[in-house]
């Protein structure tokens, strides 16, 4: 009797047990509609993070040089910070989906204005670095807090099992559709200050979608949240199409400059401003933040840098531009009526276009870019220079900025320097800017010297007023001997004959190194002097 009697229940719970849902009920069927908002809100999330992490690292990139740096902090802190979020969900237990919509929003408020903090941040203080921290530590926390508190919740939806299995594949999809989608659409369609507020637009969206399918879940919180999300989304929506404004008015305010043309491409920050000077406008344009020219000295560089190098080539029929998108040494060189054919190679196509196009540039470079004599390769300068069967040139110009990043650094390297060899001769003369020589900072510039001669170059540096530059070429040059062959606004037959005269605190240090592939010591120095 006991047996049987125990052996009831027994058979019973092995029944609940085995007992399979019906794919047909409600209730299932309202799960596995919740299960998957939520795992369509992971994938929303992870292309959020990883757009954060590219806005922080990308933005303060462009401010303050260094990518490698920059993204190496975010990504490191961001993930970091991510953990410290994750640990913290042990500490919720209850009325979870409303924690989850409670984060969205929050990080909606706190991410949408981030590109917006920084900007300002480091126009009126000297804590960005601090404010970025700041911001990536919270947003890390709050990103890192989500994913298992989603977690969680599938969990009721299909055991544990099968939610960490979709989380974390919803979550690694989410990531590659975020680093694919800002570099291709949002940042050269919106820009980085619209972007960050678009993004926040999209947590909040997300925020949303949940508190509809769990409206029912949220019982009293449910009037509150839809009242932030709702606020949220009034001030997101008034910064995505008003914080760019506000930044340049902020920057107009600081420094003077008031903004002509600003551009985002997949390569750079266009920014070219107007201020007032004692005879007049004077224009500026900025790379990436990085200061290019100025209008009313700027036939001083281009001069320098293009007419020596022709004085000294036997033969001006074929030339070379590597960079100077801006047209102004290109100008320099249609002065010569010898020339029969240029080439320039310049990466980005919105760099050329905005030369071409833009009534003040072409009333600077004198539509130079209209020269019939001019073809023109928007593509990577070392790229251009390992096509097959080029003719070799009599003079390469290379007109790039200065390296604060791998992407122009590869371009100081010995294996640049010797690649050109490709498209020269033995008599093809070829110049570069040098940064700065003066007793300060000395070191970029002898590290390019010594670049130059480890890669077989008989190297000749010149200095004309604060301007630094090399003219390289495999046999030796007669510098005492050049001329001006053009008539100049500024770079007269004394002065040049007297740039290649260095001065005596000019001595090239010992032990410097050559900027390589491997090591980019040269990109190292320059940051130093920042």
């Amino acid at each position: 009797m006991s047996s049987n009697h125990t052996d009831i229940p027994s058979t019973a719970q092995n029944a609940s047990a085995t007992k399979v849902a019906d794919p047909f009920d409600p209730q299932h069927l309202a799960g596995r509609q919740k299960s998957r908002v939520l795992l369509f809100s992971i994938m929303l999330i992870a292309t959020n993070g990883v757009i954060y992490e590219l806005l922080i690292g990308g933005y303060s990139s462009y401010l303050l040089g260094d990518s490698i740096t920059q993204f190496s902090l975010t990504i490191g802190l961001f993930m970091s910070s991510m953990g410290v979020g994750s640990w913290l969900t042990q500490r919720f237990e209850r009325d979870l989906e409303a924690r989850f919509v409670e984060v969205e929003i929050l990080l909606a408020l706190v991410g949408g204005p981030t590109v917006l903090l920084l900007a300002m941040a480091h126009i009126y203080t000297r804590l960005y670095s601090w404010v970025m921290f700041a911001l990536i530590v919270f947003i890390g926390c709050l990103i890192g807090f989500e994913i298992p508190l989603v977690t969680r919740i599938v969990e009721r939806y299909g055991g544990l099992k099968k939610a960490l299995a979709n989380v974390l594949s919803f979550d690694y999809i989410g990531a590659l559709f975020g680093s694919l989608l800002f570099p291709l659409v949002l940042l050269p369609e919106l820009g980085f200050a619209r972007t960050s507020f678009f993004i926040g637009l999209v947590n909040l969206g997300v925020a949303g979608v949940n508190l509809w399918s769990f409206r029912s879940d949220l019982g009293k919180n449910l009037g509150r949240l839809w009242f932030g999300t709702i606020f949220t989304a009034l001030l997101l929506g008034i910064g995505f199409f008003y914080s760019a404004g506000w930044i340049e008015r902020a920057r107009e305010s600081a420094t003077q400059q008031k903004l002509v043309h600003l551009e985002h491409t997949p390569y750079q920050h266009l920014r070219f401003v107007k201020e007032q000077g004692k005879r007049g406008p004077i224009y500026r344009l900025y790379l990436n933040g990085e200061h290019q020219f100025s209008s009313d000295s700027e036939r001083r560089y281009h001069e320098a840098l293009v007419h020596p190098a022709m004085a000294a080539a036997p033969k001006r029929q074929r030339i070379l531009i590597l960079g100077g998108g801006d047209a102004l040494a290109l100008r320099e060189v249609c002065r010569y009526k010898e020339v029969h054919e240029i080439v320039m190679v310049d990466l980005d196509p919105a760099m050329t276009r905005f030369a071409r196009s833009h009534p003040l540039m072409r009333q600077l470079n004198e539509d130079a870019l209209r020269d019939p004599r001019l073809t023109l390769y928007n593509m990577d300068a070392s790229l251009y220079i390992q096509r097959p069967n080029i003719r070799p040139f009599d003079v390469v110009i290379i007109d790039l900025p200065v390296p604060t990043n791998i992407g122009l650094s590869k371009l100081y390297t010995v294996h640049f320097y010797r690649m050109l060899r490709r498209v020269t001769h033995p008599q093809s003369v070829l110049v570069t800017e040098a940064a700065v020589l003066n007793p300060i900072e000395y070191k970029p510039f002898w590290s390019i010297h010594r670049t130059q001669t480890r890669a077989g170059w008989r190297v000749y540096p010149f200095v004309l007023e604060t301007m630094a530059f090399f003219l390289f070429r495999q046999t030796p040059i007669d510098t005492d001997s050049l001329r001006p062959l053009v008539p100049t606004q500024s770079l007269s037959e004394g002065a040049l004959a007297a740039a290649f005269s260095l001065p005596p605190d000019a001595t090239p240090p010992h032990l410097l190194p050559a900027n390589t592939l491997d090591t980019h010591a040269l990109l190292r120095l320059i940051l130093q002097l920042r």
